[in-house]
């Protein structure tokens, strides 16, 4: 959103008032990740913004850069001229320290090096008022904020001092690291964690406490790292790097693509700088060498990725945008050759587990990646060589108080964009292979790499050597508190909900679990207001409803029930994070079986599985629906899934949309007001398998109304005039407040007589029941089948292939009859 809102917590009331007075955000460095930055300020708020640099060329490009996407908005009707003219007004480019003045808070994007870092700081603090500024940021990939606040000499600047960093790319990569350290207030911390969450739209992972490169980077750094000192050819780059592929990209492509300067910057700064007890230290002090010999050439040369002049680093990249691997460097010779293939006689075992999961249907997963680390090629032996280190780091960041399972797991997925994130990886490992299972294999592994005295610090358990001596691992502790898993898992797909609380785990003596949810915000209620929050929280996916998304709304309803049982909570507001307050429905990817891949097309879901998919979803609807707990919508653009969950609420609050549609008799887009519910299932051949029909018809929409719903949806206020909406704005902040206080005053209602309204509304409402809802179940099943729908594999490839060209649909109906409608004998409609 452009404003922050308080959701009733009182903890941050003070930072959201200060993050909604901010007016100017100065950048220092306009190189990507300045640029990054400066779209997503400019795209998702109103405030201005500084792009201030040394360097004139690469303001220039900052220039052309931002004002091409503007520009490329405009001729795809995407944005108004007016609109983007409005945008370019407030940004300013700047080389001189002077244009700080005027700026309420300061990002520092321009280096990982320190010594620069420190001329920068200087430079901010003769040009700045400290009272003025709101906080400073600096995005580091491997300092602490202690490191970085130490450069100021004022402690007034030192206390709104913070590290905030973010991912490649920032406009498009969901995750933000937000650590405090030793000198920052606990106010500055607060806006600091509300700014990312809220104006930047992020899933923050919140660090107070200090720690080298957050967790992301310490991870994404050891995988190439851990990989780099045994690189010898071209051949190691491409098949040990895969070792990541089935997680979720070789690192060396990625560093090619982010550019060599942070990783080599930040792999001098760990060989300097990680504590003693910093298990991956060996990956970075090799006597006089911070990173491999075939690094520092390649460094030398200039080769620095895709974006160097030569275009050339890890491989040598193709013109265009975006760039391709089009050839490797083989290390021996410093020559770039063709792209190998990996060996299935070598590394078998990759090749069995992509076989696997693609039978199952699954996109990656935790049971074929044991397979592999347990497997007896030199797939597996990578494994156990590169990933066990890196998954027992993990274990030490929980140990150490560093950060939480739910926080590691998030900054994989999220940050890395693994498949599986990494806590889950542990998890499948203990469940698999048990807890002494997974002690015996690091011990394999350990026997393997006899030879190799770093990989031996890297895999001790027993806290009998290396940077770990003393401190026996958490593996070591898990027996003792008898936890079985680091994570919680849901009740229909076994997706991660919830984190083993380690402190609370330790002073009980059991295993004790939280609530950690990566696509929802739970607010919990205050003792005054009784009002709890859900924020669907994933905006850059259009916050779909997909199968994680249902195990952790499960979740939290389920904390939901336990709070009002405890009298603690009578309501529940419900929204979406994101400029328009977005919802979108069931999660198109989810509709193919597996990956979806434009050479084999689409995959029709198992009867079962399309069935589940509408199943489960209703009835955890209909739970919310029946539960004694008044419930309050707050949403802009509904579409699909999204809109069917909305018709479960007690009230639905709509946010008015506007931008380009689509006139499709004049052929043109034209500006007007947009639809904010939205119902296209009938276009892809597929059913609104959430319940629409009979909920519209519940609330008293005639068929009429559900039509002109259904085939061309309804604006705010429209749906108000028709009484699906009890109320209409025009300003999210204020949807929100009002939607809030709502539910505050709802919230009083005596349970006992809530709970018996709903019960009578219930009685007399023939299409709540369970029958209806299992047979909505059983018809989303054919709607999937392609033998019983033949028109499945058109209508979806229109969602699944977004870059493709769809075949054109075949409208012809074979044999006699539809669903509902049987063709009269051609007799019987003859004339006469």
């Amino acid at each position: 959103m452009k404003r922050a809102f308080h959701f009733g917590d009182k903890s941050i009331e003070a930072a959201v008032r200060r993050v909604n007075e901010l007016k100017r955000i100065a950048l220092i460095g306009a190189g990507t990740m300045g640029q990054g930055i400066a779209i997503d300020l400019l795209n998702k708020t109103s405030l201005s913004v500084v792009l201030l640099d040394v360097s004139a060329e690469a303001l220039q490009r900052a220039r052309a850069r931002l004002s091409g996407i503007w520009a490329d908005q405009v001729r795809e009707s995407r944005m108004r001229e007016d609109d983007a003219r409005a945008i370019e007004s407030r940004v300013t480019f700047a080389q001189d320290y002077a244009a700080l003045r005027d700026a309420d808070l300061i990002w520092e994007v321009a280096t990982e090096r320190g010594d620069i870092k420190a001329r920068i700081f200087n430079a901010i603090e003769k040009a700045v008022d400290v009272e003025r500024i709101a906080a400073i940021f600096s995005n580091t990939s491997s300092h602490t904020t202690a490191e970085l606040a130490e450069l100021f000499r004022s402690e007034a600047f030192r206390e709104r001092f913070l590290t905030v960093h973010g991912y490649f790319p920032f406009e498009r990569n969901r995750l933000i690291d937000v650590m405090k350290g030793k000198y920052a207030s606990n106010e500055t911390f607060a806006l600091g964690v509300v700014f990312a969450d809220q104006l930047l739209e992020k899933s923050v992972v919140a660090l107070p406490v200090d720690h080298h490169g957050y967790v992301t980077d310490p991870v994404f750094q050891a995988m190439a790292a851990i990989i780099s000192w045994d690189v010898k050819t071209d051949r190691d780059i491409v098949q040990l790097g895969a070792l990541w592929e089935l997680l979720t990209a070789n690192p060396f492509a990625v560093l090619d693509q982010t550019g060599h300067m942070p990783y080599v910057e930040s792999s001098r700064h760990f060989g300097q700088a990680l504590p003693p007890h910093d298990r991956l230290r060996g990956l970075y002090q090799r006597g006089e060498r911070f990173y491999p010999e075939w690094i520092a050439a390649l460094e030398s040369q200039g080769f620095g990725g895709a974006a160097s002049p030569q275009r050339k680093g890890f491989h040598a990249w193709s013109d265009g945008d975006p760039p391709r691997p089009i050839a490797v460097l083989n290390p021996a010779d410093g020559a770039y050759v063709p792209i190998g293939q990996i060996s299935r006689k070598d590394f078998w075992s990759y090749y069995e587990a992509a076989e696997a999961d693609r039978r199952a249907g699954r996109v990656r997963s935790a049971e074929s990646l044991v397979h592999v680390a347990c497997a007896s090629d030199a797939g597996g032996r990578a494994f156990r060589r590169y990933a066990l280190p890196i998954c027992l780091y993990a274990m030490d960041l929980i140990q150490d108080g560093v950060a939480t399972p739910g926080q590691i797991n998030l900054s994989t997925r999220a940050g890395l964009r693994f498949k599986v994130g990494l806590v889950e990886l542990i998890d499948g490992l203990l469940s698999q292979l048990t807890l002494d299972g997974l002690i015996e294999l690091v011990r394999r592994a350990r026997d393997e790499n006899a030879d190799d005295p770093y990989l031996l610090d890297m895999l001790d358990i027993d806290g009998a050597r290396g940077p770990r001596r003393g401190r026996p691992s958490l593996l070591m502790e898990l027996r003792s508190l008898k936890v079985e898993q680091l994570l919680g898992y849901g009740r229909y797909y076994r997706t991660p909900v919830a984190e083993v609380d380690w402190v609370a785990s330790r002073e009980q003596g059991r295993p004790v679990y939280r609530g950690f949810y990566p696509e929802l915000k739970f607010v919990e209620p205050s003792t005054r207001d009784r009002v709890a929050t859900i924020v669907f929280d994933n905006p850059l996916r259009g916050n779909v409803f997909n199968r994680a998304t249902i195990d952790q709304l499960a979740h939290a309803w389920c904390r939901v029930l336990t709070l009002h049982r405890a009298g603690r909570c009578g309501a529940v507001l419900f929204t979406a994070a994101g400029g328009g307050m977005r919802m979108l429905g069931a999660d198109a990817r989810e509709f193919n079986r597996g990956w979806f891949e434009r050479q084999r097309g689409y995959v029709p879901l198992q009867a079962e599985e399309a069935a589940a998919s509408s199943r489960n979803a209703v009835r955890l609807f209909r739970l919310i629906q029946r539960s004694p707990v008044a419930t309050i919508g707050v949403f802009g653009e509904k579409w699909g899934g999204g809109a069917e969950f909305t018709y479960f609420l007690d009230l639905r609050y709509d946010v008015r949309a506007a931008g380009f549609v689509y006139d499709s008799l004049e052929r043109r887009a034209e500006w007007r007001p947009k639809n904010t519910y939205n119902q296209p299932e009938l276009d892809y051949a597929i059913l609104p398998g959430f319940g629409a029909a009979g909920e519209l018809k519940r609330l008293g929409l005639g068929d009429s109304a559900i039509f002109e719903l259904f085939d061309q949806g309804l604006t705010a206020d429209r749906a108000f005039q028709l009484g699906l909406s009890n109320g209409a704005f025009d300003d999210e902040l204020e949807a929100l407040r009002r939607g809030y206080e709502r539910a505050r005053l709802m919230a009083k209602d005596a349970p006992f007589s809530r709970a018996l309204f709903k019960k009578e509304l219930a009685r007399h409402t023939a299409c709540t029941g369970e029958q209806s809802d299992e047979e909505l179940a059983r018809e989303t099943a054919e709607t999937f089948d392609p033998a019983r729908n033949p028109y499945i594999r058109t209508g979806l490839l229109s969602l699944l292939d977004r870059g493709g060209k769809p075949p054109f649909m075949d409208y012809a109906v074979a044999g006699a009859s539809l669903p509902g409608w049987q063709y009269p004998a051609e007799n019987g409609m003859a004339d006469g």
